[in-house]
């Protein structure tokens, strides 16, 4: 979503800044050249500072005719020290003759003698040459030398008010985007959790909202990764405690057959209940083949609208043969009706086997195992009592069966409910009425 328009984009403001810096530069400049000026005027002009100035480069001029022993004629050397200094002019004058010029450096007052030509603005004074005595006429231009000065100092401090007010304009953007370069750090560190910054309404503005964006997509993907692997191992963990269950029961068979392999008719009865605990095998290693393959489906199959007997009778009364061949007493109280509930026949016998192998490992057998029937208004329910063994031998139960069995009720649209007493524990199954 773009939360900026032009006004408010990044050129704009910085266009805006710019010129707000140019006026407080030229301010700046305007008023540092006139308080330079303003001194200038009071201590630069004044009749002392000039006289001054005047006497020290007089003394200067002396010094330099007694070093180089320079005579009233002598135009080179008088122009180099001109040029030395900078800021002053001369005139020589000998006898009413001017003798050499400043101005006029490369004029040769010699072949073409002048009369003195005098300055109005400026004074002479009597100074000794190699060759005789002369008048010199000096001028400096003081005011000039520090006019310049004045000049790069406004310039300097106009420049460095710029600077200042851009850089103070954009401290708030530079601020957010080092704001922002950190927190990408944290990002590239795999730390999704921190939230990036989203401020303002400029460019930066959609950049850090589609950075957080794509954060919050990440950690998402990351977690719904997550939950899909701890998808996988539940259901391969439930669905191999499943796959164990009817090999118990196809032990017992197999022993039982052992035993009692005699009588044809019990022969026949254990070889059915075999051929049902082998299907079912093969049914969950579909199950679990299919969902391998689409990774995420649901096991449950297809609910049907059956009465309570037709769905989960054969499945009871097997799990009620099954303990009273380990030497459990059941005891059922299954008055059945003719009411329609929501219910998967292959779940509804996944459930019941895990707890028969929960009974089969926990329940003491000394003590019934009690089925019966609850009724309410929109739910029936089967509890299954039992008292827990005494000593288990130390084994602790995984709680993998009962997960699992939990979980296939929910898909159902029913419930499992667990309840553990002083020494007992009893189950029970709802089932949604239709």
């Amino acid at each position: 979503m773009k939360l900026w328009n032009r006004r408010s984009s990044i050129r704009a403001r910085l266009g805006r800044l710019l010129v707000l810096a140019a006026a407080v530069a030229g301010l700046c400049y305007l008023g540092l050249d006139m308080v330079g000026r303003s001194l200038m005027d009071r201590y630069l002009t004044g009749e002392e500072f000039v006289q001054r100035q005047d006497q020290r480069y007089l003394d200067s001029l002396r010094d330099y005719i007694e070093e180089e022993s320079v005579t009233a004629w002598d135009a080179d050397k008088l122009t180099q020290w001109v040029y030395q200094q900078n800021v002053v002019s001369i005139q020589v004058v000998r006898d009413g003759m001017v003798t050499y010029d400043s101005f006029y450096p490369e004029a040769d007052f010699n072949a073409y003698p002048s009369m003195g030509q005098y300055y109005e603005w400026g004074d002479y004074h009597d100074m000794t040459f190699a060759d005789g005595p002369a008048t010199v006429w000096l001028y400096g231009y003081y005011y000039y030398q520090y006019d310049v000065r004045l000049l790069v100092i406004s310039l300097a401090g106009a420049f460095l008010v710029f600077l200042g007010v851009v850089m103070a304009g954009l401290r708030g953007t530079i601020n957010y985007i080092r704001q922002l370069s950190q927190e990408i750090g944290v990002l590239e560190g795999g730390t999704l959790d921190v939230p990036i910054t989203v401020r303002g309404q400029d460019e930066l503005t959609d950049l850090a909202q589609g950075l957080d964006a794509m954060r919050s997509s990440f950690l998402e993907q990351t977690r719904r990764e997550r939950q899909l692997v701890q998808a996988n191992q539940r259901m391969i963990t439930e669905m191999s405690h499943d796959l164990r269950t009817p090999l118990t029961a196809i032990l017992l068979y197999v022993e039982l057959l052992r035993r009692n392999g005699g009588e044809a008719e019990k022969r026949e009865e254990y070889l059915d209940r075999l051929e049902g605990k082998v299907e079912q095998m093969r049914t969950l290693a579909d199950h679990l083949f299919r969902y391998a393959l689409s990774s995420g489906e649901t096991l449950a199959g297809h609910t049907e609208a059956l009465t309570l007997e037709a769905g989960v009778g054969d499945a009871l009364s097997e799990l009620a043969a099954c303990l009273t061949q380990r030497g459990f007493q059941v005891e059922a109280d299954l008055p059945w009706d003719d009411r329609q509930v929501a219910v998967d026949c292959e779940g509804a016998a996944r459930v019941l086997d895990n707890l028969s192998s929960n009974l089969l490992k926990y329940a003491d057998p000394h003590v019934p195992v009690t089925i019966s029937l609850l009724e309410g208004e929109d739910r029936v329910g089967i509890r299954i009592t039992n008292a827990l063994r005494p000593s288990v031998d130390g084994a602790e139960s995984s709680g993998v069966g009962l997960a699992s069995a939990s979980r296939v009720m929910e898909q159902m649209g029913g419930r499992l409910d667990r309840e553990e007493t002083d020494g007992g524990f009893q189950v029970t199954l709802f089932f949604r009425c239709v």
